[in-house]
């Protein structure tokens, strides 16, 4: 349902319009001049049952592509809306875009400020990943940039997160026309989050991923010198989750997952021996995977390492050195500036 209409050449915008102004126009004649942009047919002045003030179809067209839409999300476009103006952006509600393949969208609010485009997208409805993807994808060949903002519970169960290219957050359940929408991860009403977004006062923090790396003191059983051994991963935040090498074929399986993070130059770096494949007597058969001498380069047999590592656990304890591995991940977080907070 709309929040734009036409009128003999001027474009009116419901959540611009005071009470009165409202009012006033549902009891002039004029209402039955008002049409809909997405399909020229005669608009009807309504006010939703949380005061949201709209326009709807007086008769709808069949090849209109607008769909129903809930009170909630009609109350939370209105407030998108405003609060996008307030931020010094041209806004455009139900705007309807293509994309370079002649794909057709439709953006709940369409911002401009400049070369600078932007839809923001309310989904309050459970959604797949596949469906949400195809939807960015017409904006990216669009050139245009969006943000979403979904239902916590829509957004939590559906397993989305937040990427840089592709923000979407979560927004609290709201009942009724006295309580203003929040943000689910920010201390911020919608408003205040959108007129913070839309003034540049967020900065993207990727995830980093940190592990413990855990490590023994061994010998090579060639030429006898000391090894930095690599035995186990762990987290940092809990022990429980720490795995350690326990057959010899689960040898071979860490250390091949192991290169997955880490490549022999930061093994070599960290000061611990290098990993490779090698058939040798005392690796399992095709489980090849160990570790190899920084000197000599022979190869340790995985059946030895575990012993060793065996020994090692009585004597001194598994835990006993570790270093940290860092890396980024592909999802992270907009984290408000301390120019945002300070204006709150």
């Amino acid at each position: 349902m709309p929040l734009r209409a036409e009128l003999q050449g001027e474009t009116l915008f419901s959540y611009k319009m005071s009470p009165k102004e409202w009012d006033d126009m549902k009891q002039s004649d004029l209402k039955k001049f008002l049409t809909l942009p997405c399909c020229n047919e005669r608009a009807v002045v309504k006010t939703s049952a949380l005061g949201t003030q709209f326009f709807a179809h007086y008769r709808k067209s069949e090849d209109c592509i607008l769909k129903p839409e809930s009170k909630e999300h009609l109350r939370l476009k209105a407030i998108v809306s405003a609060a996008a103006e307030s931020a010094g952006w041209t806004v455009t509600t139900e705007y309807i875009g293509y994309s370079e393949n002649g794909d057709k969208w439709i953006a709940d609010v369409y911002c401009t400020k400049g070369k600078a485009k932007i839809a923001l997208e309310i989904q309050l409805s459970p959604q797949t990943e596949k469906e949400l993807n195809a939807r960015h994808k017409r904006y990216v060949e669009s050139e245009v940039r969006d943000a979403w903002f979904m239902k916590d519970s829509v957004y939590v169960n559906s397993g989305h997160s937040s990427i840089h290219s592709f923000p979407r957050f979560q927004i609290k359940h709201f009942m009724d026309s006295r309580s203003m929408p929040q943000m689910s991860d920010y201390p911020l009403s919608v408003a205040q989050f959108v007129d913070a977004l839309l003034r540049g006062g967020f900065v993207w923090k990727e995830d980093k991923d940190e592990i413990l790396l855990y490590y023994m003191k061994s010998k090579c059983w060639r030429c006898k010198i000391d090894l930095n051994v690599p035995i186990g991963l762990g987290d940092t935040a809990c022990s429980n989750f720490d795995k350690f090498i326990c057959t010899v074929p689960n040898c071979s399986n860490f250390y091949e997952s192991l290169m997955a993070r880490v490549d022999n130059y930061e093994l070599k770096h960290l000061g611990l021996t290098t990993i490779g494949p090698h058939h040798i007597t005392g690796n399992a058969p095709n489980f090849p995977y160990c570790v190899k001498c920084t000197s000599c380069h022979a190869p340790q047999a995985n059946a030895y390492t575990l012993q060793d590592y065996r020994d090692w656990s009585e004597k001194v304890g598994r835990d006993s050195y570790h270093v940290v591995l860092s890396s980024y991940s592909h999802s992270g977080r907009y984290e408000l500036t301390a120019l945002s907070k300070g204006k709150r």
